[in-house]
């Protein structure tokens, strides 16, 4: 956009080569690789005896769509769910360990279930959410928002014991001696990636060079939802519409009447408001 072709093309060099390291080095088979340790072994790997399969890795790699089309994404999110989640969140490894590692630092020295040793960090939970959108499964991606959002976990309150209306840090994961209770309340970076990443990715309203891009990843049960959104000094009061029952997919797009040819309303200099209304399906 500015003109500087020969530095875009150098980074988007650099990017290459880093895709094609993660999908030589870093796939494991069915989920990405935590790490190498100071040694050269593999830390999250199917070949360790504990702290086998890691949050962070899987939430990176899904949310850049590494291996998207190979289907490695599909793969790395069934393991995050088979092996990860729980009713109260998504852990951070499995198995917990239960020996230290000196060459690990302090992830093994905490008790199984808790902090960095297999508990749920809200923190990191959302990655692997928009790691669900950037696969197209709203319904997944919606089912782990409410395991840690406050507003869901009223009903738990005695066993959650941090306030209802902020997110807490860690939450104890399924191998700590009381699951669900959370720690740290306030401590922690979750609120504003949970409004990135239900704002921009399960409602799908993303700011873009050009103007706001529509793209939302819902669950198939949502009919619609309406969002205001001001941006670049306009509002837009924007509608949308589920009647096929699908996650994804924008099929029509008005501003004010008028049908869009894709999924991006131009930015609007008038300063004014614009109703959108937009229809998802097939």
């Amino acid at each position: 956009r500015l003109g500087e072709n020969a530095e875009a093309n150098r980074a988007q060099s650099h990017v290459d080569a880093m895709v094609s390291a993660v999908k030589k080095h870093g796939w494991d088979g069915e989920w990405f690789l935590r790490a190498y340790d100071y040694f050269g072994n593999k830390i999250g790997s199917h070949e360790n005896e504990e702290g086998q399969i890691f949050i962070e890795s899987n939430g990176m790699c899904t949310m850049a769509g590494i291996g998207l089309e190979e289907g490695l994404c599909t793969k790395a999110l069934d393991a995050v769910k088979e092996r990860l989640d729980t009713k109260y969140g998504i852990v951070l490894n499995n198995p917990a360990f239960t020996k230290y590692h000196i060459e690990y630092g302090e992830i093994s020295s905490y008790p199984e279930g808790y902090k960095e040793n297999a508990g749920i960090f809200c923190h990191n939970n959302p990655w692997i959410i928009i790691g669900e959108t950037v696969n197209g499964n709203g319904n997944r991606a919606w089912e782990y928002y409410q395991k840690i959002c406050p507003s869901y976990l009223e009903d738990i309150s005695e066993l959650h014991k941090t306030e209802p209306y902020v997110y807490a840090q860690m939450i104890a994961g399924k191998d700590a001696f009381r699951p669900g209770e959370a720690k740290n309340s306030w401590l922690t970076g979750t609120a504003s990636w949970n409004f990135y990443t239900i704002s921009q990715f399960i409602l799908g309203v993303q700011p873009d060079y050009d103007g706001l891009r529509i793209d939302p990843c819902i669950p198939v049960s949502w009919k619609g939802f309406t969002v205001t959104r001001k941006f670049r000094g306009a509002t837009y009061h924007i509608e949308i519409q589920n009647p096929d029952s699908v996650s994804r997919g924008v099929k029509q797009l008005w501003v004010d009447g008028k049908e869009q040819i894709s999924n991006l309303i131009p930015v609007s200099k008038d300063g004014g408001i614009h109703n959108v209304r937009v229809v998802l399906g097939e």
